[in-house]
């Protein structure tokens, strides 16, 4: 038995052609409209298929354009109880937007609420990059909760960083399907590091966020790849004392606390 609980959060972020409209304005996208198919119409699908099999909630982080060009998308992720959460307003490097950094938080935290009913209370910024601006930003627009670095095991406070009265739900850069495949790992072998990452973590007890991209080329929209996370989740359930929460409800928990909760078993 582990010598405290272990917590395994599902985020998914929700990409599809904010990243290639950095470079392409959008009737200028070759075959732009197959880019859906890497999210709302087969790798979204298959992802939330899954989750809705296993009975897991995840905390999806979504880029505002994603939103406004698949609404219908982010009303189904909804309907299946998932938390929203803050991904940039179109996967923008916020280390380099200067002064309109303010303008692109305010309006994909805008959007999104009036999409979703209720402010997003999550952030993850896009690329992992951030300036000195950010968490002071997200702190002002109410954000309780940042989820963009990798620096730890066990959330912790963002004061010191600015994120007054937020903290941090780090990451595990090696449960990120896309570091993965972007370094041409075998399906086997990325099964094999998966595992191995939880089974250390459920030995010394923590955290660990897997973390999705439907998308078909570099995330898990694939049959093949989606049947990989149905078999790294399935090891994680035949082990006891695993809590399983998104990640506003860690967040919740360490505010109360200070710790990790097992969550819903």
């Amino acid at each position: 038995m582990p010598r405290q609980a272990c917590t395994l959060c599902v985020s998914v972020n929700f990409h599809g052609t904010s990243l290639e409209r950095q470079n392409f304005p959008h009737e200028k996208l070759y075959a732009k409209f197959g880019y859906g198919r890497y999210t709302g119409n087969v790798g979204h699908q298959r992802v939330r298929s899954l989750l809705r099999d296993r009975g897991l909630k995840a905390t999806y982080f979504v880029p505002a354009y994603e939103a406004q060009a698949q609404p219908w998308a982010i009303e189904e992720i909804m309907a299946d109880g998932h938390e929203i959460a803050s991904h940039g307003f179109m996967m923008e490097d916020l280390g380099q937007a200067g002064e309109k950094e303010g303008e692109l938080l305010g309006q994909a935290h805008e959007f999104l609420t009036r999409l979703t009913g209720k402010p997003p209370r999550g952030f993850r910024a896009p690329h992992g990059q951030m300036s000195a601006c950010t968490l002071p930003i997200l702190s002002r627009l109410g954000y309780f909760y940042d989820a963009s670095f990798q620096d730890d095991f066990r959330p912790y406070a963002l004061d010191g960083d600015g994120g007054t009265g937020m903290v941090e739900i780090p990451q595990n850069e090696m449960l990120i399907d896309a570091t993965l495949y972007g370094l041409n790992h075998t399906h086997a072998r990325v099964l094999k590091t998966w595992i191995e990452e939880f089974d250390a973590a459920w030995e010394e007890g923590g955290l660990l966020v897997l973390t999705l991209h439907p998308r078909s080329d570099y995330g898990s929209g694939r049959a093949s790849r989606i049947g990989l996370v149905a078999r790294f989740l399935d090891h994680v359930l035949t082990r006891e004392n695993v809590g399983w929460q998104t990640c506003g409800e860690v967040a919740a928990a360490w505010r109360a606390g200070g710790n990790v909760g097992p969550g819903r078993p």
